[in-house]
């Protein structure tokens, strides 16, 4: 049971988990991050978002500078490399995701 202060994390998990399995190409990955960010956020607990922009920016080789220009950007502008990163890191391999509990 919730209430108006709780969101129902297991159904809003399993919606995003639904949507999940529709995609396929880079492009669909692409439109899932423009069009469900809160899917992103889902995994409060584990931090998964800091930790994924921490791996991207050891991947990607970034400075302190051009991490924080990411983070200030329009959700929707983000570099396509994130998105597909950032898809992998906290959707496809997402501990909410993959787990069966959260």
């Amino acid at each position: 049971m919730s209430d108006n202060l709780t969101p129902d994390w297991s159904s809003e998990f399993e919606h995003y988990k639904k949507l999940s399995r529709e995609v396929v190409t880079n492009e669909d990955i692409i439109n899932f991050f423009n069009q469900n960010q809160k899917a992103f956020y889902l995994d409060s607990f584990s931090s998964s978002w800091a930790k994924m922009m921490e791996a991207y920016e050891v991947k990607e080789n970034l400075s302190s500078d051009q991490l924080n220009q990411l983070e200030e950007m329009q959700w929707q502008e983000m570099p396509d490399s994130l998105k597909l990163f950032a898809y992998d890191y906290c959707i496809k391999n997402g501990f909410c995701f993959t787990g069966t509990s959260c």
